[in-house]
């Protein structure tokens, strides 16, 4: 199977009223969002935006319309990333807020010797640029999917990625979305974040085929 690297995965929660002068370590902790024994290594808090970061990889992005919990990952995908965990709590400890939307998001990349014209040879007929007697020297290309209540949104473009233990090398970049339009309750917010395990094992099994693998 083609070789798939995770760099960081995500929640997106959007909404009318987030107050971010109410995020930092102790609110996290008091309210059980994050385990009682982790200790913040940066933390930003001011009436328009808060930042709370942790060593292990995940931190916190509040402005007053956007909250995002990012995990940072090793290369490889895992059983957990508790990021869709905080984010039910975080919900749960703030009902009256009116959540809009909600999106599940994962930066991955597959390495390529030049990424810029894979994308354009797999995915731009020839015949569409050759008449005109110009090549592309570099694609970008967004796909959607409509699904049965969320809409997957796949980009991918030409990069450079960077693992532990690699200099940055050469690779396609996909970033992955499952969008989901609101307005959502904490409850409803809960039961997004139960699908992230399927949302993945999608993506796990359609970027490789998209990117080629079953020709």
């Amino acid at each position: 199977m083609l070789p798939l690297v995770l760099h960081w995965v995500n929640v997106v929660i959007l909404a009318k009223s987030h107050n971010p002068s109410i995020l930092n370590p102790d609110f996290l902790r008091i309210n059980d969002i994050v385990s009682s024994d982790w200790e913040a290594n940066e933390i930003l808090t001011t009436p328009a935006f808060a930042t709370v970061r942790y060593p292990a990889g995940v931190v916190f992005l509040l402005d007053q319309e956007r909250l995002e919990i990012r995990k940072e990952c090793a290369a490889s995908f895992q059983d957990n990333y508790d990021v869709h965990n905080f984010a039910v709590r975080y919900a749960k400890v703030l009902p009256h807020v009116s959540y809009t939307s909600v999106g599940l998001n994962w930066h991955i990349s597959a390495e390529m010797a030049e990424p810029g014209m894979f994308i354009t040879d797999r995915f731009v007929r020839p015949e569409a640029w050759k008449e005109s007697g110009a090549k592309p020297m570099q694609s970008s290309v967004k796909l959607s999917f409509k699904m049965k209540d969320t809409l997957c949104n796949l980009n991918f473009s030409p990069g450079k990625a960077k693992i532990p233990g690699r200099e940055y090398y050469p690779a396609v970049i996909i970033n992955a979305n499952y969008h989901y339009d609101g307005p959502f309750t904490p409850e409803q917010i809960e039961t997004i974040m139960k699908e992230w395990k399927n949302r993945e094992k999608c993506l796990v099994q359609i970027i490789p085929i998209l990117l080629g693998e079953h020709n």
